[in-house]
């Protein structure tokens, strides 16, 4: 479907609009203005290196123009028990905080730089109703060398938005500095994106997709892990997370055999995923979420909101003879499920609504989302104007404290420039023991490499 000058432009000031199908299921996990979704830890954060001399009061009006630019950055959404709905508010100054870094010499600033980027996620707080809902926090070595780190609401954004933001604010940096820059697209605000959803949603290919999908999970729950010890409802989750690095010839493995079997790195390694829980859990049919970028809609690429999405992926491992079986038939059924694409919220309330029974039932237990990092296309600039700016994407320090998501685990995966992989798995520590989680990802980097290395034996019991 085409949405090329059939949107009405939004902005007004005060106006308000209904909800995204990823609002609605985000806010399902309201707690309250102090926990989850709308507390001040529910929040998406990243840091760049920026190199060349920044201009303080510059940076501050780049900021500002981001905010004024990207209406979702300062809306809030209105839990009305009728209809909940989003109304917009005018533009604001960023809140902007400078820290001097201690002297470091220049091999050892990259390490220094993510150290900082870790002291600013535990320290990070931006609850819901804030205004506006973005923040930065920049770090100088000296007047050549900063560290960047954007930190906004999660109900706004995602990670896909946060190198939009980044992109952004580099051009308009460069716009008032009188330096030249490329002109950034068109803007296509969130609540354009949220209309044309709801068009979509009540499209011929909608009703032909939940059909898909009311077949497909037919019968099915979601597969959970055991937690180490019994859920705690009554007090405030505690989320680390564990960082860890497949090397060059793991991944370079893992890409030689997705090309051979006409798949892609990320089908391989989600095969793995499912493998990995038949073996944890002893399910063979196996339905698990997936993470993805929600962009299927071209002309939104450049759109700052939570358009993330949950696709609840189902895969059957009996009859599997092989990890080469096991990949053609992940690789299948992920087609499938891009071809039927719906906002997780219709999956589950038109066509699956017992998927999250498990859940409910099995309550000392928890579902993973696995995930690729996707980033937009260039999201990572040699130079605008009279800066250049990395991101920090080789992020490999642990922590005992970092921003929350709604519930459960996530695995999160990041291809980096380098040729191998940099994973995190983030984690309620009330749940789960570090160590537990060391374990798991040991075990699947195992099964992993003892996959690729024979991939037509019979699959790893």
């Amino acid at each position: 479907m085409t949405i090329e000058h059939q949107l009405p432009r939004t902005g007004d000031t005060g106006a308000t609009r209904p909800l995204s199908a990823n609002e609605e299921f985000l806010c399902a996990f309201d707690r309250g203005d102090e926990l989850g979704v709308f507390g001040p830890r529910g929040i998406v954060l990243a840091g760049w290196r920026v190199r060349g001399r920044l201009d303080l009061p510059t940076v501050q009006l780049a900021l500002d123009d981001v905010v004024a630019r990207h209406e979702v950055l300062r809306t809030s959404l209105v839990r009305d028990k009728d209809a909940p709905y989003a109304r917009v508010f005018p533009p604001s100054p960023v809140d902007l905080a400078v820290v001097d870094l201690p002297p470091a010499d220049a091999a050892d600033r990259e390490q220094q730089a993510h150290e900082f980027l870790n002291d600013v996620d535990q320290a990070g707080r931006l609850a819901a109703k804030e205004m506006p809902l973005l923040q930065a926090t920049l770090g100088r070595f000296d007047d050549e060398d900063a560290v960047l780190v954007l930190v906004t609401n999660h109900l706004v954004s995602d990670g896909w938005s946060m190198h939009v933001i980044m992109r952004d604010f580099a051009v308009r940096y460069a716009k008032r500095r009188g330096a030249p820059a490329p002109e950034l697209p068109e803007t296509r605000q969130f609540g354009e994106f949220v209309q044309w959803q709801r068009e979509a949603r009540t499209s011929e290919s909608a009703a032909i997709a939940r059909e898909y999908w009311r077949e497909k999970l037919a019968g099915g729950t979601m597969v959970t892990t055991p937690t180490d010890r019994p859920r705690r409802f009554d007090v405030p989750p505690v989320y680390a997370v564990h960082r860890f690095l497949f090397d060059r010839e793991l991944v370079s493995a893992t890409t030689a055999l997705a090309e051979s079997l006409n798949s892609s790195s990320f089908m391989v390694f989600f095969a793995c995923w499912n493998l990995f829980l038949h073996r944890r859990t002893g399910v063979s049919d196996i339905a698990t979420p997936i993470i993805t970028a929600g962009r299927t809609e071209p002309a939104f690429e450049d759109t700052v909101g939570p358009l993330f999405n949950f696709l609840p992926i189902r895969t059957d491992l009996s009859g599997c003879a092989s990890f080469a079986d096991l990949v053609h038939r992940t690789r299948s059924v992920l087609l499938e499920a891009y071809s039927h694409y719906l906002p997780f919220n219709d999956i589950i309330a038109q066509s699956a609504p017992e998927l999250m029974r498990s859940t409910t039932i099995n309550v000392n237990s928890v579902v993973t989302a696995f995930q690729i990092s996707q980033f937009p296309p260039d999201a990572e600039a040699e130079g605008i104007g009279d800066i250049r700016y990395t991101a920090l994407r080789r992020r490999l320090i642990s922590s005992v404290d970092t921003s929350e998501i709604p519930d459960g685990n996530l695995w999160d995966f990041d291809l980096d420039p380098s040729g191998d992989l940099v994973g995190v798995v983030k984690f309620n520590s009330l749940d789960f023991d570090e160590s537990t989680i060391v374990e798991m990802v040991d075990e699947y980097r195992e099964l992993l490499r003892a996959s690729l290395k024979a991939p037509d034996a019979p699959l790893p019991g």
